[in-house]
């Protein structure tokens, strides 16, 4: 088993969920300062203290100036799993990584972007520092909506100010990502009156006025995917949740839906579609209800990220297809309808493509990684460092 993958094994079996990436950052660190790394060219900067589910450590910044000359690049992936990883015991299994812990993600999403960039980081040292300035960034919270990216501290970045960046968090590696979608998410609290179930017209439930606002939705074409004159995208509701027990009509229940598009006012209108349908749906129920209590409806935005899409001529696509060529793999240019730390990196003035790492069914019991396409994405995060000297 050769070194890359040896390390990424060994990272993917370090508990580092969402919000508690303190171990895997340390990992990460220690690995760094025993490749030559110095502890003045790491800092952690305060991310997580602008998240809204809090935190204990911010995002890890690595900076490899080298001789100084040339333009910088910023590597990146991130350091936090889904929770559904912590206990993973990875394993190799021929050409692929896979978990020993049956009922358990592998979190090869995305451990095994820490292990290419860590690849990357000893290119460089072993160059004794002949090399052009480079940073890398390992991200925290990025599985709860590109938390960490979000927050990052660019001032930590270094001079001169990244020229491009690639992160590394995806499948093929022959694969640039140079368009990722937009994500917006809204929560959504009906109160509707509660009462004893044996004297239901004294209530409203909230659970019907929530399943006659999201049968409609279905109806009128405003959920999965979403195919309109006006645009494309998706919608779903993944969380809803209410009640206190069956025999009280639901008084309150609460839901978190997401809307996703490559463009921004499509997007909005999405949301405004669902916002709608529920306040649609309380005036019914407040109408036939007849009570003096009425029901309401309220809505509260969540973490959002913007679409972008770099055109294929663009410098740093251009990079990533020299850079995967002299690889020897085939490059493909597409778009991505998951979320990315890219979106963040772009929106802080970085031109910012993805890039795959080998993982395949991510957040998933099924998920593995295959051991070819990992060796093919760490030598591309080499040939990116190393690249211009």
């Amino acid at each position: 088993m050769d070194a890359d993958l040896a390390e990424a094994m060994a990272l993917m079996a370090v508990p580092g969920p969402t919000g508690r990436e303190g171990a895997v950052c340390e990992a990460v660190r220690e690995r760094l300062l025993a490749m030559g790394v110095a502890e003045s060219q790491m800092r952690t900067d305060r991310a997580h203290e602008q998240s809204e589910q809090g935190g204990e450590i911010g995002n890890l910044v690595v900076r490899l100036d080298g001789h100084g000359r040339g333009e910088r690049r910023l590597l990146s992936t991130h350091l936090d799993t889904v929770r559904e990883a912590v206990g993973s015991r990875p394993r190799l299994d021929g050409d692929r990584v896979v978990n020993e812990a049956s009922d358990r993600a592998l979190g090869a999403d995305a451990r095994a972007g820490c292990a290419c960039l860590l690849s990357a980081a000893r290119a460089l040292m072993e160059t004794g520092g002949d090399h052009a300035p480079r940073t890398l960034v390992f991200f925290v919270q990025e599985e709860i909506g590109l938390v960490g990216s979000r927050g990052l501290d660019t001032g930590l970045l270094g001079e001169p100010f990244p020229a491009m960046a690639f992160n590394f968090d995806g499948k093929a590696p022959r694969e640039v990502v140079r368009a990722v979608v937009g994500v917006e998410r809204m929560s959504i609290r009906v109160r509707g009156v509660p009462a004893h179930a044996s004297r239901p017209r004294e209530g409203l439930s909230a659970g019907m006025i929530a399943a006659r606002a999201l049968a409609r939705l279905e109806e009128n074409g405003w959920t999965g995917a979403v195919e309109k004159p006006a645009g494309t995208g998706t919608a779903n509701i993944g969380i809803l949740q209410g009640g206190t027990g069956s025999n009280v009509v639901m008084a309150s229940l609460e839901g978190l839906m997401e809307a996703r598009s490559f463009d921004r006012s499509f997007r909005a209108a999405i949301g405004e579609a669902w916002k709608q349908a529920f306040l649609d749906a309380t005036d019914e129920a407040n109408r036939c209800g007849g009570l003096a209590q009425r029901a309401s409806v309220a809505f509260e935005p969540g973490p959002a990220y913007e679409p972008y899409r770099l055109a294929d001529d663009a410098p740093v696509v251009q990079a990533a297809v020299r850079a995967l060529k002299a690889c020897g793999l085939d490059p493909v240019l597409t778009d991505h309808w998951g979320g990315m730390d890219s979106g963040n990196i772009v929106a802080k003035g970085i031109p910012a493509v993805g890039l795959g790492i080998g993982g395949h069914h991510a957040h998933s019991v099924d998920e593995y990684l295959d051991t070819c396409e990992f060796a093919q994405a760490c030598a591309v995060a080499r040939q990116l460092a190393l690249d211009g000297g």
